[in-house]
């Protein structure tokens, strides 16, 4: 099969386009002939060696965590999919092959029917970031209808998803992003937005239930004191503060935690359903193919996206 390799850790000037052995479902296993990709941070950071204790140092390695295609085969023991069926979902990035390729293979259990109201490259758009958003938002947050949420980078990757499932919820939401995107966060549901090339968020003189850091670009200290007396702060990338915090959960006062999404075809259901509603939509800020794979990562890199950036792998 046709598949974008590395053959060491570094840049995006890693990747090569080669041909790699196909791989056969294994018990519990489903075989994907993959359609589409799209970039996330851990793609990025594993190829720059950062995670290499949990990556290893066995190559060539394939990239890629989120994954839309159709099922080809089933291994032993698997009941809930069938040959044709169409599909998404995302693997841990770190640890497994991944999904810069032509076919995956992974364990049933983190794949789900894809919604039938995306393409396969919006589809693909979904599941990590989706999944983080939410498992933010609802499972470390609390979110509830009435509460008031601050998302900041409410235009990327992760944050455009936090802000439509914040509206889902019932909450009132106010997005930090750049001047040039706020028509995008009102777009997106942002009941307020602060452009931070404008204005200081951190001086608003709000009070927020939960604070999002999709970005993660403002610590908890300084977001602390736009909490309220008992709310939470979130981030995807921990300080040492918050790692400590997390690790002894608070029950009363301002919390911070952070979040390592898991992949589940619960929280994939409900993204399904949602979309199938028109509640949820991916924002793609660009579509490209196998072959522009370094390009695509230097996109995604550049920080100066909305939405995600899409691989076709056909």
């Amino acid at each position: 099969m046709k598949a974008v390799l590395i053959d060491k850790y570094g840049g995006p000037e890693k990747f090569r386009v080669g041909e790699h052995p196909e791989p056969s479902p294994k018990a519990d296993e489903v075989k994907i002939r993959m359609k589409a990709t799209s970039i996330n941070p851990i793609d990025f950071k594993v190829r720059g060696g950062v995670a290499f204790v949990i990556s290893g140092l066995r190559f060539p390695k394939i990239l890629g965590s989120d994954f839309a295609g159709i099922v080809e085969q089933c291994g032993e023991g698997v009941s809930e999919f069938a040959p044709g069926d169409e599909v998404y979902g995302f693997t841990n990035g770190a640890t497994q092959a991944g999904a810069l390729a032509e076919v995956l293979c992974c364990k049933a259990s983190i794949v789900s029917k894809k919604p039938t109201s995306l393409n396969f490259e919006e589809a693909a758009a979904v599941p990590l970031a989706a999944s983080t958003a939410y498992q933010a938002l609802s499972k470390l947050g609390g979110m509830t209808a009435g509460m008031k949420v601050l998302v900041i980078g409410a235009t990327g990757g992760v944050g455009h998803y936090a802000v439509q499932l914040a509206k889902i919820a019932g909450a009132h939401v106010t997005g930090v992003c750049r001047l040039s995107g706020e028509a995008t966060a009102k777009a997106l549901g942002c009941d307020e937005v602060i452009a931070y090339d404008r204005e200081d968020f951190l001086k608003s003189g709000q009070a927020f239930d939960l604070i999002f850091d999709a970005a993660a670009k403002s610590k908890f200290g300084k977001c602390r004191p736009l909490l309220t007396e008992y709310g939470t702060y979130v981030t995807t990338v921990p300080s040492p503060s918050v790692f400590i915090r997390s690790r002894f959960s608070q029950t009363k006062g301002k919390k911070a935690r952070f979040v390592m999404a898991n992949s589940n075809p619960t929280d994939l259901g409900l993204f399904r359903q949602w979309s199938d509603e028109e509640r949820l939509k991916p924002l793609l800020e660009a579509v490209f193919s196998l072959e522009e794979t370094r390009q695509a990562f230097e996109l995604a890199e550049s920080g100066k996206t909305r939405g995600k950036v899409v691989i076709r792998t056909v």
